[in-house]
């Protein structure tokens, strides 16, 4: 129940305000708005809400907010309601945390007291609270109010949060002191705090970018030079060594010569083939021990060069002089160098003499693409929460 203090229950402005709020927020029906019930000459009724205001909530829960799904899924309800009411051609003017209910289960908004609102049939029962008001609310030659009121007060309110300074840029944008500088619309404000396509795009570059630099630096074993014995080759005629079946490579021997860009290119092809059917393939237990013997390389050179970088991103606090995108793409050719030089030192090839070069390289780009996509993801899934996040590839 809602009433007036006794002093008031006969003064018209306020029952009038009373009358305003029950016939806004009667016809109005909102998952995030309390319900108004009833009224009665000096009070209404509204639906009960099991919960604490949202200064006692964060008082009572003073790490709830440090997560930012959390704080982005507060802020997704808040923008939701508010927007609902502006579609409805409704301005609340009192947006502040005391009017801000969480529920004790689920920690679901509800937005109540919509005494102070502006709506055209209630143009003269206006009010605000002084911390949370917006400059043409305070000032006494403008009452031009609009839903850019409100987007002021979002702001003032996410500077209330313990996780305020996520929303830095967005706060700053939201308490313009000058209104045609702010949010024109909750929509936009929405589409601000969404992933843009850019950075979405930048993420896919740096992967694809991060992979070519993989296979670029990546050299395990040197080149081996194809030899065939000048008996057997150069005193034949191509087309007949072409199709011989009786063609052999042997081992160098006494009378040999290197392969030229002159040697028909299908001798070497067929050279190549004989070569590949010796060797085995990896067992699976053999492609578990190169990734985890890979990972465990990756892991500390990323968690200096890379992770820093997403994580400034993630928070929004990225100050750097280059663009994040050109850090990120410096910091991983950086760290792959790093990897690859490491690589190179323990020679996964030594330990598995009979296996090919490709097969075991497979398995480390599968692994350091794995790590570079997760790395991605992280900072788009902290953007869009309701993204599927990859599977952390440092976890078994």
């Amino acid at each position: 129940m809602k009433r007036l203090k006794p002093e008031l229950r006969t003064d018209p402005r306020y029952l009038a305000a009373l009358q305003k709020e029950f016939e806004t927020g009667y016809r109005l029906d909102h998952p995030h708005l309390v319900r108004y019930i009833s009224k009665g000459e000096d009070y209404l009724m509204t639906e009960y809400v099991d919960g604490e205001n949202l200064k006692a909530f964060v008082a009572s829960h003073p790490d709830y907010f440090k997560a930012r799904k959390n704080a982005d899924r507060f802020l997704s309800q808040l923008l939701d309601v508010v927007g609902y009411l502006h579609q409805h051609q409704i301005v609340h003017l009192d947006l502040k945390p005391e009017n801000i209910l969480i529920t004790r289960i689920g920690h679901e908004v509800k937005l109540t007291d919509l005494g102070y609102c502006y709506t055209d049939s209630f143009p003269d029962t206006t009010g605000y609270t002084n911390a949370y008001a917006a400059p043409e609310q305070l000032s006494t030659l403008n009452s031009q109010f609009s839903t850019q009121t409100d987007i002021y007060a979002i702001g003032k309110i996410l500077q209330t949060l313990p996780c305020f300074n996520i929303y830095n840029k967005v706060v700053t944008h939201c308490t313009a002191s000058d209104p045609s500088d702010r949010y024109q619309s909750v929509e936009e404000l929405q589409n601000a705090l969404k992933p843009s396509h850019t950075f979405l795009r930048v993420s896919l570059l740096i992967v694809a970018f991060g992979l070519i630099i993989s296979i670029l630096f990546y050299r395990q074993r040197p080149a081996e030079t194809i030899i065939i014995t000048s008996d057997s080759v150069s005193e034949q005629p191509v087309d007949t060594i072409a199709h011989s079946p009786e063609q052999t490579i042997s081992a160098p021997s006494q009378k040999t010569k290197d392969i030229t860009p002159s040697t028909p290119p299908l001798i070497i092809a067929e050279q190549l083939q004989n070569q590949e059917t010796h060797y085995r393939e990896l067992s699976d237990f053999e492609k578990k021990e190169i990734r985890k013997t890979t990972l465990s390389i990756i892991q500390p050179v990323y968690q200096r060069k890379i992770k820093p970088i997403v994580d400034c991103i993630i928070r929004d606090e990225y100050n750097g002089k280059l663009s994040y995108s050109d850090s990120l793409s410096k910091a991983y050719v950086e760290a792959n160098e790093e990897v690859f030089a490491r690589l190179r030192e323990i020679n996964l090839g030594s330990k598995y003499p009979e296996v090919s070069e490709e097969d075991i390289n497979q398995e480390i780009f599968n692994a350091i693409g794995d790590v570079m996509y997760y790395y991605s993801q992280k900072s788009k899934h902290h953007f869009n929460p309701q993204m599927k996040l990859s599977p952390n590839p440092f976890v078994e």
